[in-house]
């Protein structure tokens, strides 16, 4: 998985940890895509600080995700609703026609429920 999409997920889960500080340079540098140097010079404070509060927060965010795993289990989670979608889908022709309505709003439930996760 690319480093900015496990960045987001770790962010998404445990940001709230954070302090107001921690986060403002965290979604500047790597949501906005902000340099160290744009940021200090925003905040009054040196490059170095910067560097050093994104770091630790990054470490933080790991740590709590090493003790908590909860962007492991929204992931494996994810990839068994895509998998079990997928088998529903492939059952659909073996559907008899009384339970055709049934099986489309069960679809679409999970199809919906995979989308939610996703975003």
């Amino acid at each position: 998985m690319p480093d900015l999409v496990r960045i987001s997920l770790l962010y998404d889960f445990y940001g709230a940890f954070l302090t107001k500080k921690q986060r403002e340079f965290f979604e500047l540098h790597f949501f906005k895509d902000w340099s160290l140097s744009e940021i200090a010079e925003n905040f009054g404070v040196t490059r170095q600080n910067v560097s050093d509060v994104i770091h630790r927060s990054t470490a933080l965010l790991e740590d709590y995700e090493g003790k908590l795993g909860l962007v492991k289990r929204f992931l494996t989670m994810t990839k068994d609703m895509e998998r079990i979608l997928k088998s529903l889908k492939e059952l659909e022709p073996f559907v008899r026609e009384e339970g055709k309505n049934r099986w489309r709003k069960i679809y679409r439930e999970l199809a919906e429920l995979v989308k939610e996760g996703c975003e």
